[in-house]
């Protein structure tokens, strides 16, 4: 690894993980926290991307553990959109070896208040689960399209992408925001395994930090998940909120 941690630095990033496990059970978006604090803990960056995504993968997997345990995962849809949120993340990991990201920050600036301004003025968006309404076509174009844009969203660029695969399970399938978290819980935590081994086998983890990151972040996870299946969109609504602040400043920052 070429480096050592100091104490204070793993515990920081185990409690900014923590957070981070709460806030990505409810709405998506951990990495905008935990990303900043390791650099601002002077950890290495080619270092980053990796060690989050190993340390934050068991706890999505407890969160979806808990949606499946409560009924709050539509079988059907997630499971359509698995193969391609998986086949859309390896192109957008391609993708970004080839293009910058510049295109995706400006579109990104001027979408997600236009996200925010319609959470706001459709209150009861995402409070009825009316997905048993829906043909079985447009479930699978719904779970289609999600799979593969926003598979290739989180695989090119990342933040925010369990924020927007619950809103799109939500706008295009219909399901409450408690079963539409379920299901984008379930498929990044599956989609997750193939990025954690990639990082794995070319030595971009610190797993000394991994280990300690990885309980305080499923602690964190269990509780976020808890609370999103027992106060459901009262909790996700005001978090997903957090979250869109926190994407647009990552966004303009940098």
């Amino acid at each position: 690894m070429g480096f050592d941690l100091t104490f204070m630095q793993v515990f920081l990033c185990g409690i900014a993980f923590f957070g981070a496990g709460i806030i990505d059970s409810i709405s998506g978006g951990g990495g905008l926290i935990t990303i900043p604090v390791m650099l601002a803990l002077g950890i290495p960056t080619h270092f980053i991307t990796g060690t989050n995504i190993a340390s934050a993968w068991v706890g999505t997997g407890v969160a979806a553990g808990k949606f499946i345990k409560s009924r709050n995962v539509h079988w059907k849809s997630a499971l359509i959109t698995l193969p391609f949120a998986v086949a859309g993340s390896s192109l957008g990991a391609k993708l970004n070896l080839l293009m910058p990201d510049q295109y995706l920050k400006i579109f990104m600036i001027a979408a997600i208040p236009c996200i925010a301004v319609f959470l706001l003025i459709n209150k009861q968006f995402g409070e009825q689960d009316r997905v048993a309404e829906q043909s079985m076509r447009r479930i699978v174009l719904g779970s289609v399209f999600t799979g593969l844009v926003l598979g290739t969203y989180m695989g090119f660029y990342g933040p925010g992408a369990g924020l927007f695969f619950m809103l799109s399970y939500a706008a295009f399938l219909k399901l409450n925001m408690v079963r539409a978290n379920g299901n984008a819980r379930f498929v990044i935590a599956i989609a997750m395994i193939a990025s954690v081994i990639t990082y794995a086998m070319s030595g971009a983890v610190i797993w000394k930090l991994v280990i300690v990151a990885t309980i305080f972040n499923v602690a964190g996870s269990y509780i976020g998940a808890s609370l999103a299946i027992k106060k459901g969109v009262g909790i996700i609504r005001p978090v997903m909120f957090i979250v869109l602040a926190l994407l647009i400043i990552k966004v303009i920052i940098g």
